[in-house]
Formats: structure tokens, C-alpha cells, sequence
């Protein structure tokens, strides 16, 4: 595996292991199940993401890295949920961003670049959605 490859998807990787924790967090903090249930199926897609890109790096040859990325303690470290949700958000974004640039960097066909085109356009969507979702709930 090229080791630029392996690097962007071991730093997506580890972004989306804090991603988890960083969910994990929130909903026990929020109040309205809507929101709750929102960001359960969105740790549920992060968990997903973190066992499929091990797989990827493991079966292209290479080594998946153990390491939990800082944006769970960032996210941790605001003092409201609404702070908390809104960095969430940009986190989102960022992974969009990260996942097209990792995307670049794969073959153009196969299971890594069908796996990290998917992945860019759910975040993508999950960011539009959500903003309107967290808005919409926190507002009730």
C-alpha cells in the first residue's frame, strides 16, 4: 500500500474512533430523543467507517493504526451541548474534506475508492442534515 494512502486512511481512522467516543458523550447528555436517536445511528455509521477502513488498509497490505484521534477530548472540553453539537458539525465537515483528499490519493477503481466515495458523500450529507436536524430539535 502506498504509504500516503495508508497515512490518510489511517488518519480517517483514528478521526472517526474519536468521532464515536465523541457521540458516545453527547447522547448521554442530550434531552430529546429525536436528537438521541439522530446520534446513535451517526456513532453506529462511525463504527461501521472504523471497521471497514481497518479492513481496507489491512487486505491493500497495510498497517491500521491504533490510535484514537484529539477531537473527542476537543468536543468533551466545551462547556454546552449546543458547543458541542455545532464542533461535531464542523468535524463532520472536516472528515468530508479529509475523505476526498484520501480519496485523491486511492486507485480509481476498487474496494478503496468505492468505500471513500461513499464515505465523502455521506458526510456531506449527514453535515446538511444534521445542521437542519440540530437546529430543528434544539429549538423545540
Amino acid at each position: 500500500m502506498d504509504k500516503a494512502l495508508q497515512d490518510a486512511l489511517n488518519l480517517l481512522l483514528e478521526s472517526e474512533r474519536a468521532g464515536v467516543l465523541a457521540l458516545e458523550d453527547l447522547i448521554s447528555e442530550v434531552e430529546q430523543e429525536e436528537l438521541r436517536v439522530f446520534l446513535r445511528g451517526s456513532r453506529d455509521e462511525e463504527a461501521r467507517n472504523v471497521r471497514e477502513i481497518e479492513t481496507l488498509i489491512r487486505s491493500a497490505g497495510g498497517t491500521p493504526s491504533e490510535r484514537t484521534g484529539p477531537f473527542a477530548a476537543k468536543v468533551a472540553a466545551l462547556p454546552t451541548v449546543r458547543e458541542r453539537l455545532n464542533l461535531m458539525s464542523r468535524g463532520q465537515e472536516w472528515v468530508a474534506r479529509k475523505t476526498e483528499d484520501a480519496l485523491a490519493l486511492a486507485p480509481g477503481t476498487g474496494p478503496i475508492h468505492d468505500f471513500l466515495a461513499a464515505m465523502a458523500n455521506h458526510h456531506r450529507a449527514e453535515v446538511e442534515w444534521g445542521r437542519a436536524e440540530v437546529i430543528r430539535l434544539m429549538n423545540a
